[in-house]
């Protein structure tokens, strides 16, 4: 080789490692919002934006490139929100493109919000899946759950008999259900259509239902309340869970044919359905009094029961091995479930139970389903018709708190809220319920900063992240393609179910995903891969709250208006007339005693298993 020839090959090598990189939304910017791409050794560079026909429409210098802890990289954050008018365009530095192409429209989030709420579709139990709503992914039923049996720990005295638990979805790539998990998924479904009606209205999801004069999104959801509706034993109470004794193997629902079981009765599942179910009295009494009203008086029957059971905590058979959505305190569920039952009948029994637990600082926390102090927020600071003010500048105080916080942590070459400590299991659903979080502080405040910062995190989850991949399943140029879900692994399709928001980076992964996990970098421990249960696979309360984001920012841009907070009063109901006859429950099981301990009187149970938990008298965990 001559070295004029190792010259030229030397410059091309530099050439190639100094070469800007873009990161970015490989989907669609809306074209009135704010459009933002992560660019790697770029400062100071002219960033040359041209559109299909090498025309350049946009030069924006690329800023000082700062970090983003979660990658370890420097980037600059590029800021081309000026290109407003709808079409496809490039991004150049010098010669070269940068990124993928750049989508602009009006409807830009359109396709990605119907697919995230048509995975639910795709979730449906006691179904077959047709061609006409589901193409390529067509199934057979699975999981009739027209005969399911009651298992030990639900305390029912006939274990032979079996009751209908038809309907409801599939809890994540497993073909349990589950109400704790349902619980904060309806709820955060429930919520993006009560604010954003005039949108999905109209939306059209291709479901079974779509000819009907219901909106899609409303049928949906309902598909699931019925199965929860099941669900509600005949004292009141809340079975947690219908599943087999142990996980099916990556097959098709048909082919999971074991018995299934309803499996224990605990207050938090049944704190969750009384929210659950008097929301849904509220929102459907438009299209169906009569299920609204079965909604209502479910919600009261339960909150009998939950008033005579505090301490009835989920404890794990010793003989089952599926999930378990078990938590140590029921106060949050409490506060929740008194706030929803509270906002539709006025009953000052009820607002004596929601003020038992201030939503104090103490209580700031971000959603999810083992904590939901922030379900009742929402639900509080948007309703102030209906709740004392001082509920509602608490309620405030809890959201501000929070996305306050994320805006602080948005000084980042990435230009994204998102820190080192989000990256554990289930990822991409901690930044997507802060976007949740900052959409209703904007919905409260009109600071568009919030929203700004929401954009952000949607624009992470579909490629602005250092692995230049879209966590969406069906939607990107660089999408994730094994998730950890049994239908896509049993079928024989190549791609997997659209619409589906994978686990994403865990620094925590145990599984095969050990050897991906960056400490350096926790934005980067990722496998995709079927195998990594911890990275890759999906949920209903993942999809959940990324629909809730993707379908506000959607609404609010396509509409041009956001919901009005105080314009509209619930549909109200007599607590007397629908809470039916008070349940014959004992207050504390056979087994359980006050016993004088650590200087004080517990309450000590003794569990079906032997062991022994105790409670102080206001239902609080204490080992």
């Amino acid at each position: 080789m001559t070295t004029r020839n190792a010259m030229i090959l030397s410059a091309i090598a530099v050439s190639t490692v100094l070469a800007a990189t873009s990161y970015q939304n490989q989907v669609g910017f809306i074209s009135g919002a704010p459009k933002q791409i992560a660019v790697v050794d770029a400062a100071g560079q002219d960033v040359v934006f041209k559109d299909a026909d090498g025309k350049t429409v946009l030069t924006v210098t690329a800023p000082e490139a700062s970090m983003w802890k979660p990658a370890n990289q420097e980037a600059s954050l590029v800021d081309f929100s000026e290109l407003t008018a709808p079409g496809t365009y490039y991004a150049f530095v010098g010669d070269d493109t940068i990124g993928h192409a750049i989508h602009v429209a009006d409807n830009a989030l359109e396709g990605v919000t119907k697919a995230s709420l048509k995975f639910f579709y795709f979730q449906r139990s006691s179904t077959a899946l047709e061609e006409e709503y589901a193409g390529k992914y067509a199934r057979a039923m699975g999981t009739p759950d027209t005969a399911v049996m009651y298992h030990a720990s639900t305390g029912k005295e006939d274990l032979t008999a079996t009751f209908n638990g038809a309907k409801g979805w599939y809890d994540a790539g497993d073909y349990g259900k589950y109400i704790v998990n349902s619980g904060i998924t309806t709820y955060t479904l429930l919520q993006l259509y009560r604010q954003n009606k005039d949108y999905f209205d109209t939306l059209n999801l291709n479901i079974p239902e779509s000819k009907n004069d219901v909106p899609d999104i409303l049928d949906e959801i309902r598909w699931n309340i019925e199965w929860m509706l099941t669900m509600q034993d005949d004292d009141g109470g809340v079975f947690h869970k219908l599943t087999t004794k142990q996980f099916a193997g990556m097959v098709l629902p048909e082919k999971s044919t074991k018995q299934r079981y309803a499996i224990g009765k605990s207050i938090t599942a049944t704190r969750d359905f009384i929210a659950v179910t008097a929301l849904a009295a509220d929102i459907y009494k438009r299209f169906d009094s009569e299920f609204a009203e079965k909604c209502a008086k479910a919600a009261a029957k339960s909150r009998w029961w939950s008033k005579q059971n505090p301490y009835e905590f989920f404890s794990q058979p010793r003989d089952v091995g599926t999930g378990t959505y078990t938590d140590g305190s029921a106060a949050d569920e409490f506060v929740w479930a008194s706030a929803e039952l509270y906002r539709i009948t006025g009953n000052k029994d009820l607002l004596e139970d929601l003020h038992q637990y201030k939503l104090s600082k103490a209580r700031h926390k971000l959603q999810g389903w083992q904590t939901v102090f922030a379900l009742a927020a929402f639900t509080i600071a948007t309703d102030p018709v209906s709740f004392d003010q001082e509920d509602v500048d608490l309620a405030k105080d809890l959201i501000f708190d929070l996305a306050d916080t994320y805006i602080k942590q948005l000084d980042n070459g990435y230009g994204l809220a998102i820190d080192n400590g989000d990256f554990y299991w289930g990822s991409n659903s901690v930044v997507a319920n802060k976007g949740m979080v900052l959409v209703h502080a904007y919905i409260l405040s009109d600071e568009k900063k919030y929203l700004d910062a929401a954009q952000g995190i949607l624009d992470y989850m579909l490629g602005r992240n250092p692995l230049d991949i879209s966590y969406l399943t069906g939607w990107g140029v660089n999408q994730v393609m094994h998730p950890h879900h049994r239908p896509s692994e049993g079928d024989t399709v190549v791609a997997p179910v659209p619409g589906m928001l994978v686990g994403g980076p865990n620094s925590t992964a145990d599984d095969c995903a050990k050897e991906h996990i960056d400490k350096d970098a926790p934005a980067k421990s990722f496998y995709d891969n079927s195998c990594s249960y911890a990275t890759n696979e999906v949920a209903i309360n993942w999809n959940a709250p990324f629909a809730y984001l993707a379908g506000s920012l959607q609404a609010i841009y396509a509409t041009g208006k956001k919901f009005e907070v105080g314009t509209e009063k619930p549909a109200s109901y007599e607590l007397d007339a629908i809470r039916g006859l008070k349940p014959s429950v004992k207050a504390f099981d056979v087994g359980d005693r006050l016993v004088f301990k650590d200087n004080a009187v517990r309450l000590e149970r003794t569990l079906r298993d032997g062991t022994k938990r105790y409670f102080d008298l206001r239902g609080k965990t204490l080992r």
